[in-house]
């Protein structure tokens, strides 16, 4: 269950972050690609420690 939750924040993180990039650094190349490659790398973080659904 922590390991959802915790997951689950890592994803929404990310998301919050990429946006936040896209919203700040519009037209700054430099900063706008690193900021939201940590916020896809916060996602894809989240999505691979999320728990199996199958059981």
């Amino acid at each position: 269950m922590i390991r959802q939750y915790t997951a689950m924040g890592l994803q929404l993180l990310g998301l919050i972050l990429t946006g936040e990039a896209l919203l700040l650094y519009f037209g700054e190349m430099g900063p706008l690609l690193r900021t939201a490659s940590v916020g896809a790398g916060l996602f894809y973080a989240g999505y691979f420690i999320r728990p199996n659904k199958g059981g």
